[in-house]
């Protein structure tokens, strides 16, 4: 058994570590997101640099890259119960250091989506609304993504205990874990907005932001 969650998370890593957004950024609009804009690889870059027709298929590429290798562990092995958090959380993993581009890979928060997408839906829904409450408030992206990853660890738990279900511990390790690294991956930008250096959306980005 031990081996197919090593197999599961192996699949998931290399999938989730294809940097899809820096590729459309390379081959598409002939940008390098590692030396343009913020400098990060993943789908927001992407549309700050290139727009909407750029970082839109980035976005959905990177949320795929989560969605996939999970919903296809789950349904390739029904009978291991943590096989779906094993492929959201390597998948996750590969997109934030990825190997492709030595390690330095995007945020998680596309793919993360996209893995919480496949494992829990409704939870989805509660974070989504609280990206874009805060992000339509403060228009800083970076922290209604923190945000959002919160009340999606908040709500794995929270939401059982409401509904009078038993706890999917599997799931809430999961959930707490992602939230783990997707805080890391954001460290510089909880530090510029606390010295209210971050850049908000709409507004351009300096390189290194």
């Amino acid at each position: 058994m031990a081996l197919y969650y090593v197999a599961v998370g192996a699949a998931a890593f290399v999938i989730g570590a294809i940097p899809f957004s820096w590729l459309l950024g390379k081959w598409g609009a002939r940008v390098d997101l590692r030396r343009v804009g913020s400098g990060n690889p993943g789908a927001t870059n992407l549309y700050r640099v290139a727009g909407a027709a750029w970082g839109i298929p980035g976005l959905f590429f990177d949320a795929a890259k989560g969605f996939g290798p999970v919903l296809a562990a789950v349904l390739l092995f029904p009978t291991l119960k943590a096989a779906g958090v094993v492929a959201a959380t390597a998948a996750i993993a590969g997109h934030v250091w990825t190997p492709f581009l030595g390690f330095r890979g995007g945020k998680g928060v596309a793919t993360g989506a996209g893995a919480f997408l496949a494992l829990n839906p409704w939870l989805v829904l509660f974070a989504v609304a609280a990206f874009v409450a805060v992000v339509a408030f403060t228009r800083y992206v970076s922290l209604g993504s923190l945000t959002a990853v919160g009340v999606a660890f908040i709500g794995s738990f929270v939401i059982p205990a409401v509904r009078g279900r038993p706890l999917d511990v599997p799931f809430v390790v999961f959930c707490g874990v992602a939230a783990a690294v997707i805080v890391f991956s954001h460290r510089k930008n909880i530090r510029r907005m606390i010295a209210g250096e971050e850049s908000k959306w709409g507004a351009a980005t300096p390189p290194g932001k």
